[in-house]
């Protein structure tokens, strides 16, 4: 069976050289793509103040390049004080390539950003997220955390024709992606294919009548694990 990539283009480039370094190869059918958010004034004023800030949190690689590219507009990124948190390694080697060290927890989730907070790095928090971020950390901390939304992600109804009835193993890094082919494929489609998901979490929120499906849980969301993952079905 073919493997079959749904990540955006410009989040891809590590999954292609790592499949072609393992001879593995993989159709690459880029279900979305991430739009930069220009700030608007009250961001601005957020990160014109962003000393008042004791975290500043990215829980994506989209994340990072679009927020970064807002804070280096105001700030030297190398000069500032904050604490630097980050979901896990994917991300957190976006900041290194500025070189900016940060902090992951040991369970890479927002959960586990939180409970990083909670128990380590108490105080006023500066989130950068997408339209599609799924609010967990915005209602678990309340006022002690402000966002920035500093991408979109446009999902492309044009990319799924190109998904056929043939058994293939699809990759899939979150869940807005799973529900937009739940949402454009048949239910035969959908049940001949074979989906690799980067957390438990993707997998609980699939709709009761969804749940036939086959699905399993990659042992976590980096590229080389959801492609170690994957290797096992073709």
């Amino acid at each position: 069976m073919m493997i079959v990539n749904t990540r955006p283009k410009s989040l891809s480039i590590n999954l292609k050289k790592l499949a072609m370094d393992l001879g593995i190869e993989i159709n690459n059918i880029h279900m979305s793509k991430i739009n930069f958010i220009a700030p608007k004034e009250d961001s601005i004023c957020k990160i014109q103040n962003i000393d008042s800030y004791k975290n500043i949190i990215f829980t994506s690689q989209n994340s990072v390049i679009n927020g970064l590219k807002i804070i280096e507009d105001f700030h030297s990124i190398n000069s500032l004080n904050n604490n630097f948190l980050t979901t896990g390694p994917s991300t957190s080697n976006k900041l290194l390539q500025k070189g900016v060290r940060s902090i992951s927890p040991l369970e890479h989730s927002s959960k586990g950003i939180l409970d990083l907070i909670r128990t380590n790095f108490p105080g006023k928090n500066l989130l950068f997220c997408g339209n599609n971020s799924n609010g967990f950390l915005q209602k678990s901390l309340n006022e002690d955390l402000d966002e920035i939304i500093c991408y979109e992600v446009s999902y492309l109804p044009e990319e799924v024709k190109k998904i056929t009835n043939i058994k293939e193993v699809l990759l899939i890094y979150n869940f807005g992606t799973f529900q937009f082919l739940i949402d454009h494929l048949d239910k035969a489609i959908l049940e001949n294919k074979t989906f690799i998901v980067a957390s438990e979490r993707i997998k609980k929120k699939l709709n009761k009548e969804h749940r036939g499906l086959e699905v399993y849980v990659s042992s976590g969301p980096s590229d080389k694990m959801m492609i170690s993952m994957a290797k096992n079905f073709i």
